[in-house]
């Protein structure tokens, strides 16, 4: 989808005037493939945010405050007040979460298509690849892998078309359809990249950073660690699948489930969204309480529901929430577990 007004090379000069500018990306193949993407055209470090759900952690937010210039990508720090303590810094916020303020003013530059276009779908690596095309061979994979990762597909067929001229073996003969695409080395990838977040926790992240940066081609990724993670993931994934089949509670009147995750490894997402597929029309909420708290992951891939007023609705005054209408994350502080519960159970019963 060409964007009438959204200038690209204006953000490229932004960047490119941030001296050393810190990178903060989202942690899952978006993220990843947006921060190795912006990579290629600036120096400085990248870094997976380390909060619950979309916060960032005090050790991160302290550590921002000593860099000059900061890039956040896939992360919509519109809902948190974190540039407001980031003051008298450089900051870009590339974004394409449904959004809730426009942070551009003075330093501070916040892109994002839905302000042009309120129900575009582009994600930030759909976004990074526009900001830096020209002069980069074969890079248009990596964005590709984001893209699917983040069911971006629809609106994105001039970078898949261009995925398919660049690396055909990428792609295949498969049609540019999410279902078709979820099932080429783009779609296995971007699921490599959340197994080594579910099965080595942030140190898998970055290692998904380095290998996605530092390949040359797809093939280069199947080289690696991350098809380890990848098959160690899919056991524990299909596990829970059957488990979720025998154990989740149903609310009929609503076509609504919820369903605790016992894993040692992170599965809410990926788990979310498989089940999602499999009945797009229902409302999946699955949890996974940790030591620090609990996590949510909501789907609702026909958009009969938004999952993302549930779950902030769910969480409020106890935590924090947010995403996009048909999939969401949210997350709940130690101790408010069993408020945030009920009120799930209360918002899918009675809802239309």
């Amino acid at each position: 989808m060409e964007l009438r007004y959204l200038d690209y090379s204006k953000v490229r000069e932004f960047i490119e005037e941030m001296e050393a500018p810190t990178i903060v990306y989202h942690k899952d193949a978006d993220g990843v493939c947006s921060a190795a993407l912006i990579q290629e055209i600036t120096s400085g470090v990248a870094m997976p945010n380390d909060g619950p759900g979309i916060n960032l952690s005090e050790g991160l937010l302290e550590s921002l405050k000593e860099s000059k210039s900061i890039v956040f990508l896939d992360i919509p720090v519109d809902q948190l007040s974190v540039v407001n303590e980031l003051k008298e810094k450089k900051i870009l916020v590339l974004d394409h979460h449904p959004p809730k303020t426009n942070l551009t003013k003075g330093d501070v530059l916040h892109v994002n298509p839905r302000f042009e276009t309120p129900d575009s779908y582009l994600p930030a690596s759909y976004l990074s690849y526009k900001i830096i095309d020209g002069g980069y061979e074969n890079i248009a994979w990596k964005a590709g892998v984001g893209v699917v990762g983040d069911h971006g597909v629809e609106d994105c067929k001039d970078l898949l078309k261009k995925v398919k001229q660049e690396n055909f073996e990428a792609v295949g003969g498969k049609k540019l359809t999410y279902g078709e695409l979820k099932e080429s080395k783009l779609g296995i990838i971007a699921d490599m990249i959340d197994a080594s977040k579910a099965v080595k926790g942030l140190y898998g992240i970055k290692r998904s950073y380095e290998i996605i940066k530092k390949s040359k081609k797809p093939n280069d990724v199947f080289k690696t660690e991350l098809r380890e993670y990848y098959e160690t993931y899919q056991k524990h994934l299909g596990i829970e699948m059957d488990k979720f089949e025998r154990e989740a509670e149903y609310f009929p009147e609503t076509n609504s489930y919820m369903h605790e995750i016992t894993s040692d490894y992170s599965l809410g997402s990926d788990l979310s969204t498989e089940l999602s597929n499999k009945n797009p029309d229902a409302v999946i909420i699955v949890y996974q309480i940790e030591s620090y708290g609990m996590k949510i992951s909501g789907r609702c891939q026909s958009g009969r529901v938004n999952v993302s007023d549930i779950i902030q609705k769910a969480v409020a005054d106890h935590g924090s929430g947010g995403g996009h209408p048909q999939a969401a994350g949210g997350f709940v502080k130690k101790g408010k577990e069993k408020v945030a519960l009920e009120r799930f159970r209360e918002l899918l019963e009675g809802l239309n």
